[in-house]
């Protein structure tokens, strides 16, 4: 290859004639759950370092997610009418930035209030909006979304278990850290791959929404099966939600330090590796929904396996890591998009982000931090893992009630 044609793809970000654009998606999937890992798996031992109450704790934790309610969903509406998703994701990451530094700064509860508040209104949507252009590319160029998403399980890895050391002399180098990758992942995002004008880009999509005389103004999902999808996620999350945030407090009762903390990430998202190689096997073999109840039951498990309160019981949650989150998301995340309209594609997983970031947080943080303050962090992860376990199988007698009813019409369609 001479040597001017070399510098020339090196300019374009091009590597050989081949299409390998899809890296820039799997170095932004990477950075966005670095960044988080910098800072995310120990800020309720730093509100607790900071004299917070444990219901103050839950309080925060749950504070954000209802401003994402809120505010999450506008970012996604903005994103598919502009067509402008590259840069609404760019908006986003660099508040995130702002908002994670601005901790350094403070303390107090009514400080971290109004830095959870702002966190919230940011960082929330950067997962849907990164997925809703990552699916689109990926199912463009038959590209296996596990080959992207697993950059940010082993970047995510590396990063927790590099920076819990760090923290013991100064923790708020957490958000110093965690800040450094917000910017860095904005450079990334500028050059997300996105192929043709927004403009163009539109004019598709009201086309194909011309030509589809089912669909009805302002729907999302083809039908209603999203629903069952949807409180799984939610059942899953709330018992994800507590153990977040509350496994911090608890190990620091136990009398350990941020060092097992990080070691505790580290193996939960290492176990995410195997699921992500598997998980077009796994998808063609199991649906949905038993994906999903599957993940609820093993999320019970993975609560109850703390209250052994040694390293061992607390490994062993981490490693449950792998059946209970990453089969949730991933099981989520392909079916929104397979199953919304392509003009709603951000609305979808906007949606899927609400119920678990916004609807299932603020329940598993504020009764986390409730029941924490009135049964100790062990009695709170005993009746934790029994509610997520009733939840569950309410949840699939409704589901099987609804499969009964679904099948004599279904019969009669085909009859017809």
């Amino acid at each position: 290859m001479k040597m001017g044609n070399l510098v020339r793809r090196v300019r374009t970000y091009q590597w050989d004639d081949g299409d390998h654009r899809w890296l820039w998606l799997l170095a932004v999937n990477s950075m966005i759950y670095m960044a988080s890992a910098a800072f995310s798996p120990y800020l309720t031992l730093y509100y607790k370092q900071n004299g917070i109450s444990s219901l103050e704790i839950g309080t925060l934790m749950a504070v954000g997610p209802v401003v994402s309610i809120c505010i999450q969903p506008l970012w996604g509406v903005f994103s598919d009418l502009t067509g402008r998703r590259k840069l609404t994701l760019a908006i986003v990451v660099l508040g995130t930035a702002a908002t994670v530094l601005g901790y350094r700064f403070g303390s107090g509860f009514g400080f971290f209030l109004v830095m959870a508040i702002l966190l919230a209104s940011f960082n929330t949507s950067i997962v849907p909006l990164s997925d809703a252009l990552t699916l689109e590319y990926a199912n463009r160029h038959s590209i296996n979304y596990a080959r992207i998403r697993i950059g940010g399980t082993v970047g995510y890895s590396i990063v927790v278990l590099a920076v819990g050391g760090f923290l013991k002399e100064d923790p708020g180098m957490a958000f110093l850290l965690g800040a450094a990758g917000y910017v860095l992942l904005f450079f990334l995002v500028l050059k997300i791959p996105v192929e043709g004008s927004s403009v163009r880009h539109r004019q598709k999509q009201k086309k194909a929404e011309a030509s589809d005389p089912g669909k009805k103004k302002g729907k999302i999902f083809y039908d209603n099966s999203y629903l069952f999808v949807m409180v799984c996620a939610f059942v899953m999350q709330v018992g994800m939600n507590f153990n977040s945030n509350f496994m911090g407090v608890y190990i620091g009762e136990m009398g350990y330090d941020q060092g097992l903390i990080g070691v505790a990430n580290f193996v939960s998202a290492a176990s995410e590796i195997p699921i992500l190689l598997a998980a077009g096997w796994i998808m063609k073999r199991f649906s949905s929904m038993q994906i999903l109840l599957f993940s609820c039951v093993m999320m019970s498990v993975r609560i109850f396996l703390l209250t052994g309160e040694s390293v061992g019981f607390v490994v062993a949650s981490q490693l449950l890591q792998s059946v209970t989150y990453m089969t949730m998301y991933y099981s989520c995340v392909m079916f929104i998009s397979r199953n919304t309209y392509p003009d709603k594609r951000s609305q979808g997983q906007s949606m899927l982000a609400m119920v678990q970031g916004g609807f299932a947080s603020v329940a598993g943080s504020m009764l986390g931090g409730v029941v924490t303050e009135q049964l100790g962090s062990r009695g709170a992860y005993w009746l934790m893992a029994a509610v997520v376990m009733a939840m569950t199988a309410a949840v699939a007698v409704a589901y099987r009630f609804y499969r009964k009813k679904q099948q004599p019409a279904a019969s009669s369609s085909a009859a017809g």
